[in-house]
């Protein structure tokens, strides 16, 4: 009678083993960017969108740098203030989208800080072989705008990016 806790135990962690072996297999595959372009940022650096999606409102759009060179490289982004170099264009009617704000005038964006001639924005170094991630929320252009120009700073713009309705 004793070994009924036992056999049930085992059967309990199995159970709980083959959860997480087919949680691991099910994981989601590495997202593959809708566009790549180099960077002036430095020798091997390139630059993917990953993606550009809107969800009533917002548009967000996330980004990833990457090092393939042999040296780090330095890369910055202007989101909010002065000297706003990172947003996205409705070519059609002409109009830019910058990095919404919140009551304290902070950029809803990934963590950045003041990089100086009163802009905040992104600005980190990035090591050889490193990719760094980044997102930033702007208005979204109305729901019959369907792509969309995305300027980064030191980068081409990617255009006519569709936009994903979420």
């Amino acid at each position: 009678m004793k070994r009924r806790p036992v056999v049930r135990a085992a059967l309990g962690a199995a159970v709980i083993v083959a959860a997480g072996a087919s949680a691991w297999a099910q994981a989601p595959a590495v997202a593959k960017p809708i566009a790549t372009a180099p960077s002036n940022a430095g020798e091997g650096v390139s630059v993917d969108l990953m993606s550009v999606e809107r969800k009533g409102s917002v548009l967000t759009v996330k980004w990833a740098v990457r090092n393939a060179g042999k040296e780090k490289a330095h890369v910055s982004y202007g989101l909010v203030g002065r000297d706003q170099s990172t947003y996205v264009l409705d070519e059609e009617s002409g109009t830019k989208y910058y990095v919404l704000t919140d009551k304290e005038k902070h950029g809803l964006a990934s963590e950045h800080k003041y990089i100086g001639s009163d802009t905040y924005g992104i600005d980190e170094s990035i090591e050889p072989g490193a990719t760094l991630r980044y997102w930033m929320k702007l208005p979204a252009p109305p729901p019959a705008v369907k792509t969309i120009n995305v300027f980064l700073t030191k980068v081409e713009p990617f255009e006519s990016v569709a936009i994903a309705d979420r």
